[in-house]
């Protein structure tokens, strides 16, 4: 359903993906509201969006901003109470929100993500991810000015001891990592956002 300003808009804004995925998360989880709005802005500026009741909302921002503070940079957070329909429409622009989530199929498995700068410390990290544990490579995003992320899934413990190596790989090359995280039991609607990066969507 596409919005158009009917119930309460809660934003937040962060510096790269990670704390952006880290903070949808835990806004999904905490009330009752819908993911309608996902939107890299370049600069790696990356903005989730919500919507629900003014409460529920509220809820949500102040819990997914807290969040994202703990994994990385939160740039930004807002609540709109009555947004007017042209805001509606511009959220709408970058859209993610689809039908109903079908919650009778099997739980996500674990999500493992990394953050770092440049695309030779992100292969590294992914390549030591993928050969510690048994996991997926299921993503990958350039959220611009060099801040590059990768996502793997598995089970919990897999994608511990991926990201444990990832981040061990990309340190021991002197570099930095802006952000890494394990999301062990993913809200379902998180989907909408990381399906975004797939890596069968990506390749040619």
């Amino acid at each position: 359903m596409r919005y158009q300003g009917e119930e309460a808009l809660g934003l937040i804004e962060t510096l790269g993906m990670v704390p952006s995925i880290g903070g949808a998360d835990q806004m999904l989880k905490t009330a009752d509201v819908k993911l309608v709005g996902y939107e890299n802005i370049g600069s790696t500026l990356v903005a989730v969006m919500v919507r629900g009741d003014v409460a529920a909302v509220k809820a949500s921002v102040e819990a997914g901003a807290a969040t994202a503070k703990e994994i990385g940079e939160l740039t930004a957070q807002n609540v709109m109470p009555r947004p007017i329909r042209g805001v509606g429409d511009i959220v709408s622009v970058h859209g993610v929100e689809t039908a109903e989530t079908d919650y009778s199929g099997p739980r996500p498995r674990a999500m493992g993500l990394i953050e770092t700068f440049g695309i030779v410390f992100v292969l590294e990290a992914a390549d030591a991810m993928m050969k510690a544990a048994d996991v997926e490579l299921i993503g990958y995003e350039n959220v611009a000015s060099g801040y590059i992320s990768v996502l793997v899934q598995g089970d919990v413990a897999a994608c511990q001891a991926a990201v444990e190596a990832g981040v061990k790989a990309v340190e021991n090359m002197d570099a930095k990592v802006y952000a890494s995280l394990v999301i062990p039991t993913p809200h379902r609607d998180l989907e909408q956002i990381t399906k975004i990066y797939a890596i069968d969507n990506l390749l040619p």
